[in-house]
């Protein structure tokens, strides 16, 4: 499963270049300005802890095989493409929400900003880590 960078949506190319704003952009809440539910790859059965199910789905037209820990999205509308896809979180008041991501994944903000890190292959520096996780706490 490939994730956010699966296919073009609202116009934008299917890769998408930009930032935490691009997903996150209502001004002062960091919130979806838009209902863009997303994959961001964190449902895959690389990510599976035991405590968590694995759902092994079947595309019935390609016979495409999915194995993920939430079908997401797709449990609402049945899309094949919405598998794994969620509604972000608003950002404002982060810090105390802890455990993060839906499935409670990250159990705090540096994992968080770890996970996306690797995920998206952002190679952040330790001090820039040290940083975002000081601006996601003080929302």
């Amino acid at each position: 499963m490939s994730g956010i960078n699966d296919e073009a949506a609202f116009g934008k190319p299917a890769t998408l270049m930009g930032t935490c704003t691009s997903c996150h952009d209502t001004p002062n809440g960091g919130n979806h300005s838009v209902v863009a539910p997303l994959n961001i790859g964190l449902v895959d059965e690389a990510h599976r802890t035991p405590d968590m199910p694995l759902y092994t789905l079947r595309n019935k037209t390609t016979g495409e095989i999915m194995k993920v820990t939430d079908p997401g999205r797709a449990l609402i509308d049945g899309k094949w493409s919405h598998v794994g896809r969620f509604k972000g979180p608003m950002l404002r008041n982060l810090a105390p929400r802890a455990p993060y991501f839906h499935n409670g994944f990250a159990k705090d903000l540096w994992a968080v900003v770890n996970f996306y890190d690797e995920r998206f292959h952002i190679g952040f520096t330790k001090q820039e880590k040290s940083d975002l996780v000081a601006f996601l706490g003080s929302l």
